[in-house]
């Protein structure tokens, strides 16, 4: 990798560092990994099958990072522990960097170096791109291979020869069947626009090799994944499909407007890059045509109720590209060069500044995960039985938190109408208040990111003339420690507390 290629690898290594913790979106993915690496192909007590989630996510794409990480893993950390989470995660982003140095390396062909190195540039100054590339989600498991299958387009398009855009085409063709099959079924919204534009450099060879990776990526997912659900013919990326596209169940998890992506999701992800891709769109016919496409399947994806950001990320690195293209463009429009290109550095600036910002903001975001470590460093009693509630699960109290052998943890829901409460020595809780009546008194609490806060007017002058920022974050207690009152220990008739989640 090049020197920018080496940048983005460590700016996605530094937001890992920074934040170390997950949050309810990587719940499977890095529960099935911690799972994987403590216990192997042997599917025994892993949290899946207790909390399974709203649909079924495959094991391929755990088992893969599992593998990549099962020596620096136990080398380094171990099975357990937040060093260990963080390694898991490296390799991960290390992943998504080798493949966006690939794709880097293509533009440079296409569209020469100096786009090559503002696409480098743009990359490092996004903080979604950076911050998210190394998170545990089947959209960034699923990144690898569609960058590599963007590289491809791009060869497809704008080789020189045909065969090489041929056999570009069928390379396309097959990456994006595998990732679409085991990986991410919404894949193919992009999948089927950039197949189409690239439909001159389409074969009968193309098809067969498409419809094999189709029939092997299927068979790969059917194994696995029977496996570890213990369930006939497990294909877990068909359930989602159904459950997403033929019942359109997902609005039930929130619906957005139609202009949600164009107006909320693509700024936020491109921040300064959005004005030099429009620049690059009208400069360039081929960042046109990279762009138009794309815009058709985000559009798809806007007639669907339930919208998130990540669901098009994958247009992310095509939009960079056609940013790149328009920052080359314009330094080398000969009146105003020098303003054009103080334009182009200040923008990456500021999306760098607020790239930084954010990585701050959302580090303090995971109390969950802080609360569980700093109930390890406050209690050194053996046999403790810690509940975590769902909020505290969902910020970050992983089971790669979970580094006490000696100790049992639960993730049992509805603690009080059950009336299990008392089958627990400590709890980690959103609601002590809940809990005091029933013998738990609070140990610690553990603050987190409560919002930001304009300074009064008055003090906006005097803030803004000492170089402060007229904002502050605001922290506030977010998570409980909680531990039982000495003699509060009954017997439940209930039963104990279970095994480990």
């Amino acid at each position: 990798m090049k020197r920018l290629d080496f940048a983005f690898a460590a700016a996605v290594a530094l937001s890992a560092v920074c934040a170390p913790y997950t949050k309810v979106e990587e719940s499977f993915f890095v529960q099935a990994v911690h799972d994987v690496l403590k216990w192997g192909w042997v599917n025994r007590d892993f949290d899946h099958l207790e909390f399974p989630g709203v649909v079924p996510r495959s094991f391929v794409g755990p088992l893969a990072i599992a593998a990549l990480a099962y020596l620096p893993v136990q080398v380094a950390a171990g099975t357990e522990g937040i060093r260990a989470q963080v390694l898991v995660r490296l390799v991960l982003g290390l992943l998504v960097a080798w493949a966006n140095g690939q794709l880097r390396a293509e533009i440079g062909r296409i569209f020469g170096r100096r786009a090559a190195r503002w696409y480098g540039v743009l990359c490092v100054c996004q903080f979604h791109f950076t911050f998210w590339t190394s998170r545990l989600l089947g959209n960034t498991l699923a990144l690898v291979p569609v960058l590599l299958a963007q590289k491809y387009w791009l060869r497809c398009l704008w080789s020189d020869g045909a065969p090489e855009r041929r056999r570009s085409y069928g390379a396309m063709a097959a990456i994006l069947a595998f990732t679409c099959v085991v990986l991410r079924f919404d894949v193919a919204v992009f999948a089927a626009t950039m197949l189409a534009s690239g439909a001159p450099s389409a074969t009968w060879r193309a098809v067969r090799v498409a419809a094999a990776a189709v029939a092997a990526a299927a068979t790969l997912t059917l194994a696995v994944d029977s496996h570890y659900w213990r369930a006939n013919w497990m294909w877990p990326e068909l359930h989602v499909f159904w459950f997403n596209a033929i019942q359109g169940r997902s609005a039930a998890w929130g619906a957005s407007p139609a202009h949600y992506y164009l107006t909320h999701s693509i700024p936020r992800l491109l921040l300064g890059a959005l004005p030099l891709a429009c620049v690059g769109v009208l400069a360039d016919t081929r960042a046109a045509r990279l762009a138009g496409a794309y815009a058709v399947a985000i559009a798809v994806f806007s007639a669907n109720a339930h919208k998130e950001w990540r669901f098009i990320l994958p247009a992310v690195p095509v939009l960079n590209v056609c940013a790149a293209v328009g920052a080359a463009r314009l330094r080398r429009i000969a009146y105003g060069r020098r303003l054009a290109a103080h334009a182009v550095v200040l923008l990456a600036g500021l999306s760098l500044l607020a790239t930084v910002t954010m990585t701050y903001v959302s580090s303090l975001n995971y109390p969950g995960g802080d609360a569980l470590a700093q109930l390890h460093a406050l209690e050194q009693r053996t046999g403790a039985r810690v509940h975590i509630d769902t909020f505290a699960a969902m910020t970050g109290a992983s089971r790669f938190g979970q580094t006490r052998r000696d100790w049992t943890y639960s993730k049992a829901e509805n603690l009080l109408e059950a009336g299990q409460f008392g089958n627990f020595t400590h709890l980690l809780t959103s609601q002590p208040g809940l809990y005091a009546r029933h013998g738990f008194e609070v140990v610690a609490a553990q603050a987190g990111y409560a919002g930001v806060q304009m300074v009064p007017l008055r003090d906006i002058p005097g803030a803004m003339l000492s170089g402060r920022l007229p904002l502050t974050l605001r922290r506030a207690p977010l998570v409980w420690i909680m531990r039982r009152v000495d003699g509060q220990e009954a017997a439940s008739s209930h039963g104990a507390a279970g095994p480990s989640n």
